[in-house]
């Protein structure tokens, strides 16, 4: 017997409800791909030649998925490497010097690459009566790192105590979040989205809250009633089945992202851009201030505006379009200042028709070694 299955009123259903609390990708495509995958997501990491390595946005990639990379050979000291008694090779997330002098010294081929986000890495190496050994460890970021990306202000703005506490703080996951309107999918990585916790009726109070408040953002105020599963509805003290009503608040993706302990989410490129062209729509793209700028610029572009602002650069735009004489959208740079004709932009397609229009573009990577050099 033949069924016809119709699920076009479900799924319209569900989109009107908007019922998105996070979103992610998992994309498989062959057979290498998976393994590759899952590879990747392990402690012991993949071994990549420089030439696999991408660095247009400032942060490590590898076949478009967003990675780390570490030394697993601690030769002699893995004894003490092992039982805590001496830090390990620090990991890195970016183009550091580190890693620029590891290339010029013909070096690199003694990295691995991972995006597994426990923190622990496989490592290895001969113990003083010539025994091989092997385990896993807890090794630390990259100071350099962290300094290349001015992470969270780490090389602007931070004081002694400050840069300590963003150094010993650091968080694998929180950090690839930050980043990860960058990348298309992430793949393997959803494990570490938490998912779990919500009363079985969190759907009806959801649904219900948002539209209380005419699914309006109740932080940066957009309206997302043309597009709901952009909103979501945040618990205010953490706890997912404190469902009163004074512990939730309507957010938007973006929003909803940076709240404290909401690393593990996910903002996808597209989104993040949508998102910004309603807020442009309705008059709420404000960036009269520096904070405002990072505020509704993309996370990932963070440090460089700190760094902006510690040079004295000139503020810039925020989602700036560029249009044809017909008014027709060719391009949309993240950062931009018209005066000068100089962006920054994400996407490659971007950066070309604005090239064709004359602007000087650079990638995040090509900025950030920009201001490194200055």
């Amino acid at each position: 017997m033949k069924l016809n299955v119709n699920f076009s009123e479900l799924l319209a259903s569900a989109e009107r409800m908007g019922e998105h609390e996070v979103t992610f990708e998992l994309t498989r495509g062959s057979e290498d791909e998976f393994t590759t995958d899952q590879i990747l997501s392990s402690t012991a990491g993949l071994d990549i030649t420089i030439e696999e390595l991408e660095l247009d946005h400032g942060v490590l990639s590898f076949k478009g998925r967003q990675v780390l990379l570490f030394i697993p050979d601690q030769v002699f000291n893995i004894e003490t490497v092992l039982s805590g008694e001496r830090d390990g090779n620090k990991f890195h997330v970016a183009d550091c010097v580190t890693l620029e002098k590891m290339r010029k010294m013909q070096r690199f081929s003694r990295y691995k690459a991972t995006y597994n986000l426990s923190g622990k890495f496989e490592v290895y190496g001969t113990a003083h009566d010539s025994r091989p050994i092997k385990g896993e460890v807890e090794l630390k970021v990259c100071k350099n790192c962290l300094r290349y990306l001015n992470y969270k202000g780490y090389q602007s703005d931070a004081s002694t105590k400050t840069k300590s506490q963003i150094y010993n703080e650091f968080n694998i996951g929180g950090f690839l979040s930050e980043y990860s309107t960058l990348f298309n999918a992430m793949p393997e990585r959803a494990a570490f989205v938490e998912k779990g916790g919500y009363s079985e009726d969190w759907k009806d109070i959801s649904s219900r809250y948002r539209q209380s408040v005419n699914f309006n953002c109740e932080s940066c105020q957009v309206d997302l009633g043309a597009d709901p599963r952009l909103l979501h509805t945040h618990h205010i003290n953490g706890n997912k089945r404190d469902n009163r009503e004074d512990n939730l608040k309507a957010l938007c993706i973006d929003c909803h992202q940076k709240q404290p302990m909401h690393g593990y989410m996910r903002v996808k490129p597209e989104d993040k851009r949508l998102l910004n062209q309603l807020r442009k729509q309705q008059g709420l793209l404000n960036t009269d201030s520096w904070a405002q700028t990072r505020s509704m610029a993309d996370k990932s572009l963070d440090g460089l505006l700190r760094y902006y602002e510690k040079k004295g650069i000139t503020l810039p735009k925020v989602s700036h379009e560029l249009l044809t004489a017909d008014k027709t959208v060719v391009a949309r740079l993240e950062l931009a200042w018209p005066d000068i004709e100089k962006g920054i932009a994400i996407a490659p397609q971007d950066r070309e028709e604005a090239q064709k229009l004359g602007w000087k573009m650079l990638t995040i990577g090509e900025a950030l070694r920009e201001m490194t050099a200055k």
